[in-house]
């Protein structure tokens, strides 16, 4: 993101999850006619301790120098979960990915290809930059298929979207939470930005987009698809190697296990 798209991203991040939290939610009284949803600028600078003129200012974007312990106070107030306050400190440029080489350690791609259930490395961008021979055949990837995108090729690529059938917007949504969550933790988020209007560009996605979810990067979620093997469930494991990489793992329950050995070869 760029320093202005930044400020707009931080001061609509603010204005949303203000007004998503009742009075109740935090001890206020609901009387009284209340002219926005949620909380007003004014209540939510009390709960933080801090000026309404200075948390205006900082939902405006005007406010500069702001430090990480305010913000933790804001977060406070605003009821924010761990990954929305990691995700308010980056906005503000006070916790943020740096972008690194994406080239995968031997050793570490050695460790992955000895994994027995789907996985794949992941960089800061989403891109796959090396999977295992599991990976490839539960999701039909070709053998040139080299260095995708993760969410391109695993849930908008045309033969995909027909893998997920039914589930594709259970599948998908926990996903658009962390892509929500990666983009503003970057410094130069043009990727994820060319991504996200990729996800926008179908109309059902866009409504999930909307919804506005900030989860990490490393939630562990649940996917059912139909693949090659037949149907495939799993729940990932992420396995942090760097700030710009990760391994995820895709455990499959019992059922998934058992044809996926099946379909596998052993080792020799």
């Amino acid at each position: 993101m760029s320093g202005e798209e930044r400020v707009r991203e931080l001061s609509r991040f603010l204005k949303e999850r203000r007004a998503r939290i009742r009075p109740a939610d935090v001890g206020l009284p609901a009387t009284g006619r209340r002219r926005v949803a949620g909380l007003r600028r004014e209540e939510v600078a009390s709960l933080a301790g801090i000026g309404v003129s200075w948390y205006t200012s900082l939902e405006n974007g005007e406010a500069t120098g702001v430090s990480e312990a305010t913000l933790t106070t804001v977060a406070e107030a605003l009821r924010l979960s761990e990954s929305e306050r990691e995700y308010l400190l980056a906005l503000a440029g006070l916790s943020q990915v740096a972008q690194r080489p994406s080239v995968a350690e031997p050793l570490i791609v050695a460790t992955l290809q000895a994994i027995m259930f789907p996985a794949y490395i992941i960089n800061a961008k989403w891109d796959i930059v090396e999977y295992n021979e599991a990976f490839r055949r539960v999701w039909a990837i070709r053998k040139d298929e080299r260095h995708f995108n993760a969410v391109d090729r695993l849930f908008l690529h045309d033969e995909t979207r027909k893998m997920h059938g039914p589930h594709l917007t259970t599948n998908i949504r926990p996903v658009i939470a962390m892509l929500q969550s990666s983009i503003g933790r970057q410094l130069d988020a043009t990727t994820l930005l060319q991504l996200r209007d990729r996800v926008l560009a179908h109309n059902d996605l866009r409504t999930i987009w909307n919804e506005y979810e900030i989860t990490s990067p490393l939630l562990a979620n649940a996917c059912s698809i139909e693949s090659p093997i037949g149907t495939f469930h799993y729940e990932t494991v992420t396995l942090l190697l760097s700030t710009s990489q990760a391994i995820v793992v895709q455990v499959p329950d019992d059922a998934s296990r058992k044809r996926l050995a099946a379909a596998t070869p052993p080792l020799t």
